[in-house]
């Protein structure tokens, strides 16, 4: 995602809250708004990095895997390291 898109969706997440009543900030909305923009950065960091080791993995398994879909190979051990480390992908 680029940056003016994690930005709306910030500003979408905190408008929705906010009208729902379901927050009251102690600071300004856009204190709110750049706290969420970086929460949502560091996530999908997070995941690339999830998705780089996964392929890693698979790359250093690849012959033991002949003919198998690269692709769900990496997904799986993506989903697998994820879980074992509490990350909600």
């Amino acid at each position: 995602m680029r940056e003016a898109e994690i930005q709306a969706l910030a500003n979408a997440i905190v408008d929705a809250v906010l009208k729902q009543g379901f927050v009251h900030p102690k600071k300004d909305v856009a204190a709110l708004q750049h706290r969420i923009v970086t929460l949502i950065a560091q996530n999908l960091a997070d995941e690339r990095a999830l998705e780089e080791e996964a392929e890693r993995l698979a790359e250093s398994h690849a012959r033991q895997m002949v003919g198998m879909d690269q692709r769900r190979i990496i997904q799986g051990i993506k989903e697998r390291l994820a879980r074992e480390r509490g990350f909600s992908l």
